[in-house]
């Protein structure tokens, strides 16, 4: 998902303030961290574009890039980076990150960091895209304060589903939804984050992992394409069901301020899928104000 925004990030010292300028409007991509439920803010930059930052009163930098990537395979990328007057070009490899995704859906790389002295107490500095493909960055600095955002999430249950099915896992028990004529509706009120936990039941012991698709719609128009490949879990099982469960996949999304009619669409054929859905805490508690 893109914003536009001018980012700038401060920390107090004693005489003067540290900090990192990004010059004018940035297009900011917004992907989500599976394994701690954290969004993340980068500046997304089209082939050819860059962006301008100056800094004050620190000794280091700190540049993190991933690729959007069109596909599993591992790519190479280019960009370069102007410190005053010095130019350099760098190289790096993409590989597909495992726990990180785009809020809409987007396959992006694992991060690669690049960490450079400065050594005057003011610069200017210049990221270009000079690859054929779009590439997120983040910049900043050890002493800076970290803007990345933690989410609480609380259960949502849908109002339209075919049957609800109880997971055990680590002595807990977990209600979740199977699609009812291969769908699931929600109805909500941007704006609003939607976690959803889908898994995959198979059939027997003798398969440990397999693929499975599904899409996600809002107000009929398709929101995005989810690609999941599913390994049976050794820890979960499910009520009354011979079936054994995958371990869970997680996908975040965030919608605008509106009402949004979201119907989750089983695409895999012959594959059974459920699902449990999570919102923001902080959105139910805006409504309530």
């Amino acid at each position: 998902m893109i914003n536009k925004i001018a980012i700038v990030f401060l920390f107090a010292s004693s005489l003067f303030a540290a900090k990192i300028v990004i010059e004018d409007g940035t297009d900011n991509f917004l992907f989500f961290n599976k394994n701690n439920s954290k969004i993340y803010t980068y500046i997304l930059l089209n082939s050819g574009e860059s962006f301008k930052c100056n800094t004050v009163q620190i000794d280091s930098l700190e540049i993190y890039s991933r690729l959007v990537m069109n596909g599993i395979n591992a790519e190479n990328y280019q960009y370069e980076i102007s410190i005053n007057d010095e130019k350099r070009v760098l190289e790096k490899n993409a590989i597909k990150s495992k726990i990180c995704k785009g809020v809409n859906g987007e396959v992006i790389s694992r991060f690669n960091k690049f960490k450079t002295a400065l050594l005057l107490p003011k610069n200017k500095i210049k990221v270009k895209n000079i690859s054929e493909k779009r590439v997120i960055f983040k910049i900043k600095n050890d002493e800076i304060v970290k803007s990345n955002k933690k989410i609480d999430f609380i259960r949502f249950t849908p109002n339209f589903y075919g049957t609800e099915k109880t997971l055990f896992l680590n002595e807990k028990e977990f209600t979740y939804y199977s699609p009812k004529a291969d769908k699931i509706k929600l109805t909500l009120q941007g704006p609003i984050v939607l976690k959803i936990v889908s898994r995959m039941l198979f059939e027997d012991n003798f398969i440990n992992k397999d693929g499975y698709k599904f899409n996600i719609y809002d107000n009929r128009e398709l929101f995005s394409e989810i690609t999941e490949i599913a390994y049976k879990s050794n820890k979960a099982w499910i009520a009354e069901n011979q079936k054994i469960p995958s371990t869970g996949d997680v996908n975040i999304i965030k919608l605008p301020k509106g009402i949004h009619h979201i119907e989750v669409e089983n695409r895999a054929q012959n594959r059974d899928l459920m699902f449990r859905f999570y919102i923001n805490k902080s959105s139910v508690e805006i409504e309530k104000q």
